[in-house]
């Protein structure tokens, strides 16, 4: 019987049995829920480095848990610690606020999901709360006063929970997963028809901010405000994540606040290098943006990423990823993934019918292929049938200054007089090489609409003219995934020089992988290639993009089969991985 009466989750009246003698374990709790979320950390997590930015984004976490804040956005950098100030010591704090309320977490999975919680557990219990004896599970654990914490992955099953506090913390997997547009919709109709409707109709309101003295009717002016705003008063909303894509979650509800009912967000965006002001991205005039108190250039948090290291970063993970994930602006102005100050334009080339003499001065291109993105379907709303023309400027030896000058009908000297005109000197005989490195042309590209037979005409028309001008292809390629074996063997019967490329990985990381050779300057496009060029600057979110498949095909091929093949030292793009 005494230990019942002892037990502080079974003794309700908290006074061990006997009338006014107060539990003292009981009044230290009551006492540590009026602590700030600040002071909570500092008692579940010793040794916890209170960076700048984990200030900012305390004090905004602080709101929300008194009340007078529902609707947060939060962006910043990989590898921070976000998910342990939001999804780990700030649903402990908040439990231990509202013990008869729920907290969500959400994450990509559940596993992800179910160890933020098992930490938000830990800290709840780090600091003296207790638990239920009937419930203890990491994705569901709750207070003796029936409240607690409930996580899943998103698209989880959270049917019939309810929550007073709902965080989704990176509900994206990795790029392929955020750049899938049928993924993305898949969380978004989640998040609607599932995560908003478990959330409950009441959001809890916590004792005024300490250090604040009451000050009357006037004191509470700033909270009345903010029960006027739309949301107000229902669960509060937390969403952190990284930005992988200018359509994600994000995206989508920034979106939204130009709609009927606008939720105004709280945002707080940190990029992992501050930018200018008149850089800086714009928000809906509904949103309330948290101002980024550094100068242009300085690091987030260099106690963890000093600026030479993000530097190094800024390098390996490439100029789309370093504006996406680290400086939180999935779309830059521009370009997406292909940025319009990598698009090198070559001088003009003559027209056709050249005669053999010109063709013999034209550049020399080792190989020349033509890359077909096909379709097969005529129809004004179907895709295109993409061709684009690239070459591979061939590596050119130095010539022999006695050459040379024998060739301009110099007199030489009779130590050169054995030297023929024509021979051209090995790049290892000379004191230093001259040789150009590779560089990939692109000279033509055309989309239509054309169904089978109409490719075969188009394809035997546009052979026929570009040999007519000295540009005979050495190779057509069409993709053998998307065609089929059956179409695939009727094309190379009818079209010479046909190879069927089986693609690897999706359109996007084909494009990831040609996007660094044109960052490093290795590709130039001949002029006449604007559409081309249109569909690069908007990938992966333009309205076409069978033009960028056949480049993205036709660049990758020259640079696996015959770039790699001649052993030049080029740099070489990376595929980007979580």
């Amino acid at each position: 019987m005494a230990g019942l009466l002892l037990d502080p989750a079974t003794d309700l009246w908290a006074d061990w049995g006997l009338l006014d003698f107060p539990d003292p374990n009981r009044s230290q709790i009551q006492q540590q829920d009026q602590q700030s979320f600040r002071d909570f950390i500092v008692a579940a997590y010793p040794g916890y480095a209170f960076h700048t930015w984990a200030e900012r984004l305390i004090a905004l976490l602080q709101r929300v848990a008194d009340g007078q804040l529902n609707r947060l956005i939060v962006c910043c950098p990989p590898r921070l610690g976000k998910s342990l100030l939001v999804s780990k010591l700030f649903p402990a704090y908040w439990v231990s606020r509202y013990p008869t309320r729920f907290c969500a977490i959400a994450s990509y999975s559940a596993e992800l999901a179910y160890a933020h919680s098992r930490e938000a557990r830990h800290y709840y219990r780090a600091v003296g709360h207790p638990l239920s004896k009937d419930s203890t599970a990491v994705g569901n654990w709750l207070t003796p006063d029936r409240g607690g914490c409930i996580a899943a992955g998103v698209r989880g099953p959270f049917t019939g929970k309810g929550y007073a506090l709902g965080i989704i913390d990176d509900p994206y997997k990795g790029p392929e997963d955020a750049n899938s547009a049928a993924q993305r919709q898949k969380l978004i109709e989640w998040f609607q028809s599932v995560w908003l409707t478990r959330a409950e109709p009441g959001a809890p309101q916590g004792p005024p901010r300490w250090g604040v003295a009451d000050e009357g009717p006037s004191a509470g002016t700033g909270e009345e405000q903010e029960q006027d705003r739309p949301g107000a008063g229902s669960a509060a909303q937390v969403v952190v994540l990284t930005r992988w894509h200018q359509d994600d979650l994000i995206g989508w509800l920034l979106s939204q606040e130009s709609g009927a009912a606008p939720q105004h967000w709280q945002v707080l965006n940190l990029p992992a290098l501050a930018e200018h002001p008149a850089q800086q991205l714009r928000f809906p005039d509904t949103c309330s943006l948290e101002p980024d108190w550094r100068q242009p250039g300085q690091p987030l948090c260099p106690e963890r990423f000093p600026a030479a290291e993000l530097e190094q970063i800024r390098i390996r993970a490439g100029s789309y990823w370093w504006n996406a994930l680290y400086q939180q602006r999935p779309s830059p102005a521009e370009g997406l993934l292909f940025q319009r100050h990598w698009l090198l334009q070559t001088p003009q080339r003559e027209q056709p019918q050249r005669s053999n003499h010109q063709r013999g001065q034209q550049k020399p291109f080792s190989p020349l292929v033509l890359s077909c993105d096909l379709s097969f379907k005529g129809g004004e709303g179907n895709d295109y049938c993409a061709f684009v023309l690239l070459g591979l400027l061939a590596e050119q030896r130095a010539v022999h200054p006695a050459v040379e000058a024998h060739g301009q009908g110099l007199q030489l000297h009779r130590t050169a007089a054995s030297a023929r005109s024509g021979t051209v000197a090995p790049v290892g005989a000379l004191g230093r090489s001259t040789a150009p490195s590779h560089r990939i042309e692109v000279l033509w590209s055309q989309h239509h609409h054309l169904d089978l037979p109409g490719v075969v005409k188009f394809l035997g028309q546009c052979l026929a003219t570009l040999k007519a001008q000295g540009l005979c292809p050495d190779a057509v390629l069409i993709e053998d995934a998307a065609n089929g074996p059956a179409v695939c063997q009727l094309l190379q019967r009818q079209i010479p020089g046909l190879i069927a490329v089986r693609p690897v990985g999706s359109k996007v990381s084909r494009a990831h992988a040609a996007a660094p050779l044109l960052e490093a300057g290795q590709l130039g496009f001949c002029h006449g290639n604007d559409d081309l060029i249109t569909e690069l600057l908007g990938f992966p979110n333009a309205a076409h993009d069978d033009l960028v498949d056949a480049f993205c095909q036709g660049v990758i091929w020259l640079q696996n089969q015959h770039w790699r093949g001649s052993g030049s030292t080029a740099a070489r793009p990376l595929l980007f991985s979580r």
